[in-house]
């Protein structure tokens, strides 16, 4: 519902001050330049290298070369792989293929992270970096939504937490 994939049926779904209902489907792609999504299977283009797969967002939506040239290097350091823009991602663990496309949903500076089971596919201690990583860019400035089934990670986070259950919300807590 938040990226727009889906309409709801009954209810107001708002992001970013606009009401998803009524938004035009030809403003949708628009729209989602202010969201960046994370995704549990990563979703590397494995042809690319590490450098290629940040840049294709910025590509895509018409970014000037001078820009990708800064932007990338920027969201590689900031997710913790400077030095890797010439990797391939079977060259990286899972942990780093994982900051790669959080450099990638991070590099066209979106006002909202999107997190899917960003830990799902990771061991426990690689899992508590990517969360301490998610959590150091919402102290920048950036709201994260994330999407998970680790109560303990939802715990330790003492962050906001609304939980659905068969699409209704039946739960909205301050500190989880």
């Amino acid at each position: 519902l938040i990226l727009r994939e889906d309409v709801p049926t009954s209810g107001r779904v708002a992001v970013l001050g606009r009401d998803l209902k009524s938004l035009a489907n030809r403003k949708v792609p628009y729209f989602r330049r202010h969201i960046g999504s994370v995704f549990q299977d990563f979703r590397l283009l494995p042809s690319k290298t590490v450098f290629q797969n940040v840049a294709f967002t910025l590509q895509v939506t018409g970014s000037s070369r001078g820009f990708i040239q800064q932007a990338v290097p920027e969201a590689l350091a900031l997710v913790g792989l400077d030095g890797k823009q010439k990797r391939m991602p079977h060259e990286l663990s899972g942990g780093e293929q994982q900051r790669v496309a959080i450099a990638r949903a991070l590099v066209n500076r979106p006002q909202v992270l999107l997190a899917d089971e960003p830990t799902g596919n990771l061991d426990p201690a690689t899992s508590v970096d990517i969360m301490q990583l998610l959590a150091r860019i919402n102290a920048g400035g950036t709201t994260v939504l994330m999407a998970t089934h680790e109560a303990a990670f939802v715990d330790a986070m003492q962050r906001r937490v609304i939980e659905l259950r068969d699409g209704e919300m039946v739960r909205d807590e301050v500190h989880g």
